[in-house]
C-alpha cells in the first residue's frame, strides 16, 4: 500500500468538498493522504476482531467500489452497502458512538483519507462541510430504513435479490448489448453477504431469476436483460 498527498483538484471532485474555496481545499489536502486498495484487501487493514478502521480514519472514495459491512451475531458478515466514486465511507465522523462497520475494495479502489479528530474540526469549523455531512446521514438513513423494509421474513429471497441487482444496476450499470451490466465483478458469496442469507440460498436464487429469464450471470457479472421487467417482479404481490 502507498501513500500519497493528494491535489486540491481531486478532493473537487469529490461532492462533499465541493463548497469549499480554493485555499479551504489546499489547506484540507495537506492533512489528508491517497491508498490505494486491490479488490478483495480490507479498508485499513483491518478486519471483525481488530478495532474498525473507521474510528481513526476518514475514508473517501476517489476511485472504485468499497463494499462497507457488519458482523452480525452469527458471525456472519453482512454487506450495508457498496460505495463508489465520491463517497464518504464513514458512518461516525463526530465520533459520537462506537463504530463497528468494515471495509473491502470490491473492485480495486483509490481512497483519500484523514484523520478522523481533523476531520471532525474541519466539519465544526465550515458550515458547507457540516451541511455536506448531514445530507451524507440524511442519505443514509433513508437507504437503511428503505433495505428494512425490504427483509422481512415473508418475502422471497429472490424478490430480496432482484431488489438488491437493481440498486446495483442504477449505482454501477453501463448499458450493454443484452441488457444493463452491475460494472464489477460479484462472487456469490458477496451476493450471500447483501441480502443477508446463506451462500445455498443465494445461489438458489440466482438461479431462479436466471432460468425466468431475468438476470444473466457469467464470469461474476450480472446482467438485467429488461430493468422493468425485473422491477415488476420484485413488486408482485406475497
Amino acid at each position: 500500500m502507498t501513500q500519497d498527498r493528494p491535489a486540491p483538484l481531486m478532493l473537487k471532485q469529490i461532492c462533499f468538498f465541493q463548497a469549499l474555496g480554493e485555499p479551504e481545499l489546499q489547506s484540507a489536502a495537506k492533512h489528508m493522504w491517497i491508498e490505494h486498495l486491490r479488490r478483495g484487501h480490507p479498508l485499513g487493514g483491518r478486519e471483525p476482531g481488530e478495532a474498525s478502521p473507521f474510528q481513526d480514519t476518514v475514508y473517501f472514495v476517489f476511485r472504485g467500489i468499497v463494499a462497507l459491512y457488519s458482523e452480525t451475531l452469527q458471525g456472519r458478515r453482512k454487506i450495508l452497502f457498496f460505495q463508489g466514486p465520491g463517497r464518504l465511507l464513514n458512518l461516525n465522523v463526530m465520533g459520537t458512538c462506537n463504530d463497528s462497520h468494515y471495509g473491502e475494495a470490491a473492485a480495486d479502489a483509490i481512497l483519500l483519507c484523514m484523520d478522523r479528530e481533523r476531520m471532525k474540526e474541519l466539519v465544526c469549523r465550515e458550515p458547507c462541510l457540516m451541511a455536506a455531512l448531514l445530507t451524507h446521514y440524511e442519505s443514509k438513513l433513508w437507504r437503511l430504513s428503505h433495505q428494512l423494509k425490504n427483509t422481512a421474513g415473508s418475502m422471497f429471497v429472490e424478490r430480496k435479490l432482484a431488489g438488491k441487482l437493481l440498486k446495483l444496476a442504477a449505482d454501477f450499470g453501463k448499458a450493454r448489448e443484452g441488457g444493463r451490466v452491475i460494472a464489477f465483478d460479484l462472487t456469490i458469496t458477496q451476493v450471500a453477504d447483501y441480502i443477508g442469507v446463506p451462500r445455498e440460498t443465494a445461489s438458489r436464487a440466482v438461479r431462479k431469476l436466471t432460468e425466468l429469464g431475468l438476470i444473466t450471470y457469467e464470469n461474476r457479472r450480472f446482467c438485467i436483460p429488461d430493468v422493468k421487467r425485473l422491477e415488476q417482479f420484485r413488486r408482485q404481490p406475497e
